[in-house]
């Protein structure tokens, strides 16, 4: 009915899958951790680009809010052969405030800019099929 196979030919069989099966195990077990360390990496990078980007919003944020009602002066233009016009002016900021808030912006931004091309070099180099791993 059925072929007889000799024990030892089964058990040489026996060993030569395990082997096998154990080298795709650890190919395997390599490509897992390669993709591991990619994901943390671009994870490390998406993180660093996105703090940059979102300390760059909350100080342009912080400097030029509107939360607080800023007091405006009302003038009254009047004019005989016309009706009266009310116009509301804000409060203007010095000089020196001014400057200082578009520095500071500028600076953040600056510092923004580096990380995020930092990040895309990073990328760039990692994807770039010409380089060895």
């Amino acid at each position: 009915m059925f072929p007889t196979v000799s024990p030892k030919k089964t058990s040489e069989r026996k060993i030569q899958l395990h082997k096998e099966a154990q080298a795709y195990k650890k190919t395997i077990d390599g490509q897992v951790n390669d993709l591991k360390s990619e994901a943390a990496r671009i994870g490390t990078t998406a993180l660093i680009v996105g703090t940059a980007l979102a300390g760059v919003y909350v100080i342009f944020s912080l400097f030029t809010s509107d939360s607080k009602k800023k007091k405006t002066a009302q003038v009254v233009v009047e004019n005989p052969n016309l009706p009266v016009v009310v116009k509301k002016e804000k409060d203007k900021e010095s000089w020196l405030v001014s400057s200082i808030k578009s520095y500071m912006i500028a600076f953040v931004m600056a510092i923004a800019k580096d990380k995020i091309m930092e990040a895309l070099a990073i990328l760039k180099e990692n994807n770039d099929p010409k380089s060895t791993k």
